[in-house]
């Protein structure tokens, strides 16, 4: 009948538009995507390797880098903790080492005193550069003497001593007496005490021996002469490594 002829013609023109929108926007899509190499040219770009585009280190921090890996080693391969070291410190003293501290701590109780042993790295004397005498074995052997304090506390007072040890003695450079509780604050720089040197002999003597009673004794000093020297190895091999890895980063 003519209504199903216009029905099926209907249909049919429905159908061809259609197909004719879908094919336009395929090739739209084609279009936008096709490059000088074919299809798909942006999804391809966007899946480039991002390590093509890594920063590559210049000969100089290359060289750096290798100068820090060499020292490095060396010191490893020559590095060996002292036998007085690994049997510990006397006299009942407890070691407090924190790696990439600046700072030994000793300490101990003596009746009812407690006693602190403070060695800063900082105020450890510079070995000079004699180059002429780099050549002798016996240099080698020889270690620079220590700078430490002694703080005895009691009754809310220090009782400092200012020491130096060579591993053999005990050497005392300055007494002072400071109170731990300052609820007084004086702007006035208080009096720290004399010129150790300019005591009577037997009052020098006196301080020696009062230090002895409590441990400060020249078996004490030969460990912290032989602690320094190996904390000083260990942290500059702690140093190379944490500036090598900053550098090869």
């Amino acid at each position: 009948s003519c209504g199903g002829a216009v029905l099926y013609c209907d249909l049919l023109c429905w159908f061809a538009a259609m197909l004719s929108g879908t094919f336009r926007h395929t090739a739209e899509s084609l279009q936008r995507n096709k490059g000088p190499q074919g299809f798909h040219w942006q999804a391809a770009r966007s899946q480039r390797p991002v390590q093509a585009f890594a920063r590559k280190r210049s000969p100089i921090t290359e060289g750096l880098n290798t100068v820090l890996k060499d020292e490095l080693k060396i010191e490893k391969e020559r590095y060996r903790t002292p036998d007085t070291v690994l049997e510990g410190p006397p006299s009942n003293f407890l070691l407090e080492d924190k790696p990439n501290s600046n700072t030994l701590l000793l300490t101990r109780s003596f009746g009812s005193e407690d006693i602190v042993v403070e060695v800063d790295l900082d105020t450890q004397r510079v070995e000079e550069d004699n180059s002429e005498d780099e050549e002798d074995e016996e240099e080698l052997e020889s270690l620079l003497p220590v700078v430490f304090v002694v703080n005895i506390i009691k009754n809310n007072h220090v009782l400092g001593f200012r020491c130096e040890t060579n591993g053999e003695d005990i050497s005392v450079t300055h007494v002072s007496l400071d109170g731990t509780d300052s609820e007084e604050e004086d702007e006035l720089a208080p009096y720290t005490g004399p010129v150790f040197t300019e005591l009577d002999d037997t009052l020098q003597q006196a301080f020696t021996d009062y230090l002895e009673e409590r441990g400060i004794t020249a078996e004490f000093g030969h460990y912290l002469v032989e602690l320094v020297h190996d904390k000083l190895e260990v942290e500059y091999m702690n140093w190379l490594t944490r500036v090598q890895e900053f550098v090869s980063s």
